[in-house]
């Protein structure tokens, strides 16, 4: 069994600092009315590298502190975080990430995953916040927008040292 003394409050200070950060300061920068989804980013990092479990965990409480601090419904960013932190954490260790491509790759798929969940919710809930014009515009500045910062955040929580990917031998 690996120690999660130094995955889950690590992971979870980025991610509730993330979350508070967007919805403050990069709230009033805004390009096209979209603000850069920093736990989304930050989430597929910490999923790809530390697996599932701590994926899902993670993606569970910064969602639940992003529902919290929003105005959309309870729950709505929590079940999706949670399942994408699940989702991406299932390929820790299976595919090298460059560190340019790789990680544009992961976040963009993420931001559509994202975008499709929210979409099928929206069909079984009624969820006032999605239109169909995000679907046409609002998407794919986003995706755009977080793809472009993935490599520069994927290369920053490299330097972190709980991030290291640890040795195969050693648990």
């Amino acid at each position: 069994m690996r120690s999660v003394r130094n995955e889950y409050p690590i992971s979870l200070v980025l991610l509730i600092g993330a979350v508070v950060l967007q919805s403050t300061i990069l709230n009033r920068i805004r390009i096209v009315n979209i603000i850069p989804d920093l736990s989304l980013i930050i989430l597929v990092y910490i999923s790809y590298r530390k697996g599932s479990m701590t994926g899902q965990v993670t993606g569970f409480i910064s969602g639940l502190i992003e529902d919290i601090l929003s105005i959309s419904p309870l729950g709505l960013s929590t079940f999706i975080k949670t399942l994408i932190g699940y989702l991406y954490g299932l390929i820790e260790g299976n595919i090298f990430v460059d560190p340019l491509l790789m990680p544009i790759i992961l976040v963009a798929s993420a931001t559509l995953l994202k975008a499709l969940i929210m979409g099928a919710l929206s069909i079984l809930f009624p969820i006032p916040q999605i239109t169909l014009l995000f679907f046409i515009h609002s998407l794919w500045i986003s995706i755009l927008y977080n793809s472009l910062l993935a490599p520069f955040i994927f290369a920053i929580l490299n330097l972190l040292k709980a991030f290291k990917p640890r040795e195969k031998g050693l648990q």
